[in-house]
Formats: structure tokens, sequence, C-alpha cells
């Protein structure tokens, strides 16, 4: 099945095609996959930037990763589209073996069944929707359509319920969330304390 052909079974009917995916059968297909998705994401991201500026491109799991990259390609032409062209691909596809390790351990905790090559094929397909991130707006929401790919893909892969796979799949923000939060207490209470004790040695001085 050629990338057309599987680019449209992905995003029409995921659940058809992570229950008929291999699981198995090595990473070449997969990362062909991505690494043509990254590409037309680059490019289109790129000449999208070139035309209206930074800013305009927006959604998907990789959004942030090539925001600075994408923001000062303006004026730059031929040279950077070329230059991101080349660097988008293999930066996606670094992420994405980063990415598979950490959802391959939370499945794992979680009762998940399926292997690491299982974890990067699923994430490799769903890459499809890099087609359609550099649209604006529409970018959001292929963004959550995203999310959604990755828990079908898991369910499958790892042979745990939705709810499992969401959970997987949405516990690393939480977490992040929660370590953010975390910091931000820390830092309120420490200045907190800091200014009561200004506030103090202010009153005994006077």
């Amino acid at each position: 099945m050629g990338y057309i052909e599987t680019w449209k079974k992905v995003m029409q009917r995921p659940s058809d095609f992570y229950r008929e995916m291999p699981k198995t059968g090595g990473y070449t297909d997969p990362l062909t996959f991505a690494a043509i998705s990254f590409i037309i994401y680059a490019l289109l991201a790129a000449l999208l930037t070139i035309l209206f500026g930074s800013g305009t491109y927006m959604g998907g799991m990789y959004d942030g990763m090539y925001e600075g990259m994408y923001g000062s390609v303006r004026g730059l032409g031929f040279f950077a589209i070329l230059m991101t062209v080349i660097i988008t691909p293999i930066a996606g596809i670094i992420s994405l073996f980063i990415e598979a390790a950490i959802l391959y351990i939370i499945y794992k905790i979680l009762g998940g069944m399926g292997s690491y090559e299982g974890t990067i094929r699923l994430i490799s397909y769903a890459t499809a929707v890099m087609v359609l991130s550099w649209i604006p707006i529409i970018g959001w929401i292929v963004g959550i359509y995203e999310i959604y790919l990755y828990i079908v893909g898991g369910m499958y892969v790892h042979g745990v319920s939705m709810v499992r796979s969401a959970i997987a799949i949405l516990l690393p923000t939480l977490l992040v969330i929660l370590l953010i939060a975390i910091i931000m207490a820390w830092i309120f209470a420490f200045s907190g304390l800091f200014f009561s004790r200004i506030f103090s040695n202010g009153v005994i001085l006077l």
C-alpha cells in the first residue's frame, strides 16, 4: 500500500488500520511514511511562513519543535526551505524514537503487552496528520485528532482498553502540567516568604 492509500486509511478508518497493522516487520515502512509526512509538513509550513510570516501555522504534537525553525525562514527563500525540509524529518524521527520509548514504558506499567517496535509503528503512522497541521486553525483540530490516533493505535498495539490507552497518552502531559504547578507553587511560596521577611525587617527598622 502506497503513501496516499495508507494516509487515507489512517485518517478515515484508524480503527481498521491499527487493527490490521502488523506489529512487527521492521522499521523501514513506518519510518518512511513518517519521513514523508514530516517533509510535506516542513515544505508547506516553510512556504506559508515565508508568504505570511511566522505564527501562521499551528497544530500537531510536533508543532512546538519547529516554531523557532520556521519563525526565522521568512526572507531567506529557497535555501531556508531546503534546510527545513532536510532537518525536519531528521528531528522528527529522532523525537519519534524518544516519544515511543516513553510511551512504551507507560503502556508496560499499565499492563500493555505490545512491543517497542509496535509503538514506533503506531506513532509513525499517526504522523499522517502532519500533512494538514500546517493549515491555520485546522492545525489545532488535527492536533486533537492525532491524540485520538495515538489512543486507538495504542489500544490495538498494546492490547489495552481505550481508557488505559488514553491514560498512557495523556499521562505525560498531565505530569508536565503537575510539575509546572509544583514549581509555580514553590516559587510563589518562596517569594511570599522572601517579601514577608523584607516587610518584617522594614517594620523593625521603622
